[in-house]
């Protein structure tokens, strides 16, 4: 049975062949009318506007077409991305630390998300300064000051974003309120110092 479909396939492909593949006999009159249809055609003139000179207020109301491959588009993409990352990325502006006679506190902002190294210098003469406040409960475990070479004591602590309150303990009995920076007072007329970090 499948040799006698392909036999009368082969049969009818013969046909169309002989069909498609004879000469076409066209009569004079088509011969003259192509002609004259191909000597009556004119060629399509183009009307191109002149273009506007560079910095003229027509050149810049021009529309301009950019053509792109694909790479150089996923690179154009890519170098927008990090300009805008760039953007929006805060710089860290280091504060001069300044001795005084007393006690300072000098931020050196170090930006981990959203913590910054806070460094505390006290200044005076002392057997041992440590600090507290609100960022190690008021001294249930109070963060030791080291001495330096030249007279101060200093600690870097990491604290979050906002307003926080402090003091030196100095000898571990005074209470010593940074006398350079902003004062609080509470209901026991208590003096503390205040730092505000990231804002």
């Amino acid at each position: 049975m499948p040799d006698r479909h392909a036999d009368s396939d082969d049969v009818f492909a013969e046909r169309l062949a002989r069909v498609l593949g004879a000469p076409e006999r066209f009569g004079e009159e088509f011969e003259r009318s192509l002609v004259a249809a191909i000597q009556a055609d004119r060629p399509i003139r183009w009307k191109l506007r002149p273009r506007a000179r560079m910095g003229t207020a027509a050149w810049w109301r021009t529309p301009a077409t950019l053509r792109l491959s694909p790479l150089a588009g996923l690179a154009l993409a890519a170098g927008l991305a990090m300009i805008a990352t760039l953007g929006t990325m805060r710089v860290a502006r280091p504060t001069p630390n300044v001795l005084t006679p007393v006690a300072t506190v000098a931020a050196a902002p170090v930006v981990h998300d959203t913590v910054t190294l806070v460094r505390f210098v006290f200044v005076g003469q002392a057997k041992t300064v440590s600090v507290v406040g609100d960022f190690n409960q008021w001294g249930a475990t109070p963060t030791p000051l080291e001495a330096t070479s030249n007279g101060a004591w200093t600690a870097s602590i990491p604290l979050a974003n906002g307003r926080h309150e402090y003091a030196f303990i100095v000898n571990g009995t005074r209470w010593v309120p940074d006398p350079l920076a902003p004062v609080s007072s509470d209901e026991f007329d208590t003096k503390s110092s205040i730092v505000t970090v990231g804002l």
